[in-house]
């Protein structure tokens, strides 16, 4: 009977190493898969940065670009009221046309000037939503 405790016995310590084994290998593949999580949640940290940083100078730009057309729409508004205001010498017909010329040019320059800040604010609103969904 003596035998028969000591094959038992040897039994359930080699069902323990096998488990321990199966255990430890678990365990090290965890390990790996949280490092490779780890490393992959580092270069997408780091990807957020530029495109933060990206979404920054585009709105910089923007910005930029939004206060040059507001310049420079006031200087041609302006301009347009001093030649009214100095073209009242001049004939009348001649007056009109050239105001009228003028007026549809710079209709046309504001409509244009309104359709490029329309897809500037668009470009924004796409850069402020990437910058949301980066930081889901």
């Amino acid at each position: 009977m003596a035998s028969t405790d000591n094959s038992t016995s040897s039994q359930i310590s080699a069902t323990e190493d096998h488990k321990r084994t199966v255990d430890e290998a678990f365990l090290n593949k965890m390990k790996g898969l949280v490092e490779r999580l780890r490393l992959e949640n580092s270069t997408l940290k780091k990807s957020l940065d530029v495109e933060r940083s990206e979404v920054r100078a585009l709105k910089a730009r923007h910005e930029s670009s939004i206060r040059n057309l507001k310049t420079e729409w006031k200087k041609k508004e302006d301009l347009l009221e001093k030649q009214l205001r100095t073209n009242k010498t001049d004939k009348v017909d001649d007056l009109a046309n050239n105001k009228l010329i003028e007026l549809k040019r710079l209709t046309t320059e504001i409509q244009s000037l309104k359709t490029a800040n329309k897809g500037l604010q668009e470009k924004l609103k796409v850069c402020s939503i990437l910058i949301i969904i980066l930081l889901i």
